[in-house]
């Protein structure tokens, strides 16, 4: 009986930790974690959509990574672009479910910048 528990236990174990280890960033929020900790450059990398590659910064991300440094705040936001205008959606980052925080027009630049 006692090693039929501990099988249990270490097959648990085990799923728990694939689960990790397949899990990939869904928010802002796991998104920072998995570039703030990452044990080499290529983690990070590994994590860039195929086709994004020449918009990797290697400064930005090493800024991020290095021990001395902590965000000050973690926001996720989502741009709704229509003809006429764009919306900011601000969401929750690191919430099951993603609640909104707060929708505005942006300002002029701000939606030609993200157009550009």
């Amino acid at each position: 009986m006692i090693i039929a528990i501990l099988a249990l236990a270490v097959l648990i174990l085990g799923a728990l930790q694939i689960k990790d280890m397949m899990q990939k960033p869904d928010n802002s929020l796991t998104l920072y974690q998995e570039i703030a900790f990452a044990d080499d450059m290529e983690e990070v990398e590994a994590l860039m959509l195929e086709g994004y590659e020449e918009n990797f910064d290697p400064e930005a991300v090493e800024h991020m990574m290095r021990a001395d440094r902590q965000a000050l705040g973690i926001e996720q936001f989502t741009l709704v672009e229509f003809h006429d205008r764009t919306y900011l959606v601000e969401s929750s980052p690191g919430t099951d479910q993603l609640y909104i925080l707060n929708i505005e027009e942006p300002p002029e630049e701000i939606r030609d910048y993200f157009e550009e």
